[in-house]
């Protein structure tokens, strides 16, 4: 049976970040419509499952969005459908919630646990105080931390934590790094996302950055810092895994390799995409309507905003570079007729070669968007 994830999107949060594009909703905890919208995520989940029987359901993933704003008992009640939807029989189904620090109370970690959340994703994102007002994120400073070690202690069965690297700031950004990693590894997560800062169009960070209150790192900084992580949190027993994935042994994200693999998943609740294989080796990917309220109007049905057809050459593609952001990397005979592309990684040490394995380098992972975009040119 080929794997199968499923992507729950939970748009609600309580301020925008000011880095964040994502397909999110503002909206006062009192006027959240909780069953309004868990209606419409079950309603979304029973018209598109039929077309994905004879699946294997992997893991569940409910991000946002601040899905640690939903009731549990619509946690519970989403994870039970699509365990139902899919007839799962794995007794250790990776089932993810991303949670905001400040909602990782005990008694919210206990209801997450019986809900059937097996492993949870804190939103720490930085240990430095003058980061997170950067970031506009509604914590303080050890708020992260505590929520780690809380969550450490709660049962689940991992425990991650998302760290922003390259937030402009006053001192050594490197020196300002370490320390955020020092606190945050140190509070006992099974596991790390960290990720450089991007200025996206349209937020209120990058209009900061537009009007010169603030100014990105350079590359050269930028990959120091991203050096320093991977010494840093090998040195601490993390597996670099993946571009921006650390992991204890036995604690790779499961849903996540999903996406790096170009496994197949479903993505259900305003703003979420889905990726499908058809027979003779071509594809297909749409993607909801961002918006929550024109999500809830429309019929299970008519919620696809965006749809894109993949040739089987696509797929090839695409199985070739997102294999070689991870550490695993790929089978060698997928570059059958790219001995060129081969070559060229090889000589100039983007990849290595590991018995039948075709492997990326340190210098290949901070080049991956370069390596991604030769492996699309050099398809044809």
């Amino acid at each position: 049976m080929e794997p199968l994830g499923v992507y729950v999107h939970y748009p609600f949060c309580r301020s925008r970040c000011s880095y964040c594009d994502f397909p999110i909703a503002v909206v006062p905890e009192p006027d959240i419509p909780h069953d309004e919208y868990r209606g419409a995520v079950v309603a979304e989940l029973h018209a598109r499952a039929p077309a994905l029987a004879g699946r294997e359901l992997v893991s569940i993933y409910i991000g946002g969005g601040t899905p640690s704003l939903a009731r549990p008992s619509d946690v519970e009640a989403v994870v039970a459908a699509v365990r139902a939807a899919f007839s799962a029989q794995r007794s250790k189904l990776e089932i993810t919630l991303e949670a905001n620090p400040v909602d990782c109370t005990p008694d919210r970690l206990e209801a997450w646990r019986r809900a059937g959340i097996t492993r949870l994703s804190i939103g720490a994102q930085s240990a430095d105080p003058e980061e997170l007002v950067t970031l506009g994120r509604d914590h303080r400073m050890g708020e992260g931390r505590e929520a780690l070690a809380r969550a450490a202690g709660a049962g689940f069965e991992s425990v991650s934590a998302d760290l922003i690297l390259g937030v402009p700031g006053p001192g050594n950004a490197g020196k300002r790094a370490l320390r955020s990693l020092d606190a945050l590894a140190g509070s006992g997560p099974d596991h790390l996302s960290v990720y450089e800062l991007t200025f996206e169009p349209s937020t209120p960070l990058d209009a900061r950055r537009r009007r010169g209150e603030i100014a990105a790192l350079g590359e050269d900084e930028l990959e120091e810092i991203y050096r320093l992580c991977h010494s840093e949190l090998g040195s601490r027993g993390y597996e670099h895994y993946e571009i921006s994935s650390f992991a204890r042994p036995g604690h790779r994200a499961v849903h996540n390799s999903l996406y790096w693999r170009a496994a197949e998943y479903l993505g259900l609740g305003s703003g979420a995409s889905s990726f499908v294989r058809h027979p003779g080796g071509s594809g297909e990917r749409w993607r909801n309507h961002r918006s929550v309220h024109r999500y809830l109007a429309a019929a299970p049905d008519e919620r696809i905003a965006e749809r894109d057809s993949l040739s089987p050459a696509d797929l090839r593609a695409d199985r070739l570079w997102l294999g070689l952001r991870t550490a695993d990397g790929v089978d060698e005979r997928a570059f059958e007729g790219r001995s060129k592309l081969l070559a060229y990684l090889l000589d100039t040490g983007l990849a290595r070669r590991h018995e039948n394995y075709i492997r990326p380098t340190l210098r290949g992972f901070l080049c991956a968007d370069y390596v991604a975009q030769r492996v699309i040119d050099d398809r044809w």
